[in-house]
């Protein structure tokens, strides 16, 4: 008759082994999926960049936005695009293909660190480096400069992308596709319409309390979500100044993109 330490060690081996067994299933699914993964996310970003760009309704995501859509990647200190990997130390292509906030942003080779002073939109790190996706018509004219932008909310960092006009001051769209807002209250910065209360803006754009009526710098708050509408009128500041896209912008009024 066994005993109870041998009944104990036979129970314990067959959970351990099954622990073992089940770790090496699920790690192999997901390296298996990761790929998937990627190219949903690049997809889903792909969706939003297009939304942003005014492409409603697209059946074939990837498709559409290899149509219609040029990504470059520019050095957010000189304005300047970043056209040879010698210049960064990066794989031009690749880095716009796979490039992350979330990720990219604590990769201290490609990064830095914001002093609370410059850090308006409360990201503490920002990249050196970064994607602007350029919209263009049939003849492929630019029409929209949209730009990736981050900023901190209530509750966490929100992700989103403001699209331009080529005078690089008139707002076409803006698209948060990621936040932790409170649904109904910091979540309406996703409402269609609140989003359409921009379209034609100039910048600077500051949101108010109130009615901003039609004045062409003024967008409505949101209604008891004032530290997402601030949250959300430091992000836009941020990143249309001099401390991030503001010297691209300034390219672009001089012709760059001529």
């Amino acid at each position: 008759m066994a005993s109870n330490n041998e009944s104990i060690g036979k129970t314990l081996g067959v959970v351990v082994g099954l622990c073992l067994v089940c770790a090496v299933v699920v790690s192999m699914a997901a390296v298996q999926l990761r790929p998937l993964q990627q190219a949903n996310k690049t997809q889903d970003v792909q969706r939003n960049i297009l939304a942003a760009a005014g492409f409603t309704d697209v059946k074939n995501v990837s498709e559409t936005f290899n149509a219609n859509i040029e990504a470059r990647l520019v050095n957010l200190e000189s304005g300047e695009f970043v056209t040879d990997k010698s210049l960064s130390g990066l794989d031009v292509d690749n880095e716009i293909d796979k490039f992350d906030f979330e990720m990219t942003k604590f990769d201290a080779k490609r990064s830095f660190k914001l002093e609370k002073a410059n850090d308006l939109a409360g990201v503490q790190r920002m990249t050196t480096e970064s994607p602007v996706y350029f919209a263009k018509n049939d003849s492929g004219k630019v029409e929209t400069i949209i730009l990736p932008v981050q900023g901190y909310g209530l509750w966490g960092i929100m992700y989103g992308f403001l699209a331009l006009d080529t005078d690089t001051k008139t707002v076409k769209a803006i698209n948060f596709y990621k936040h932790n807002e409170t649904p109904g209250l910091g979540g309406e910065i996703q409402n269609p319409k609140w989003t359409a209360t921009w379209e034609d803006k100039q910048l600077p754009v500051d949101i108010v309390k109130g009615t901003a009526g039609n004045n062409v710098h003024k967008v409505d708050g949101l209604s008891g979500a004032t530290l997402t509408s601030v949250g959300v009128d430091n992000t836009f500041k941020f990143w249309t100044s001099d401390k991030a896209f503001g010297p691209f912008l300034a390219k672009v009024r001089e012709g760059a993109l001529n």
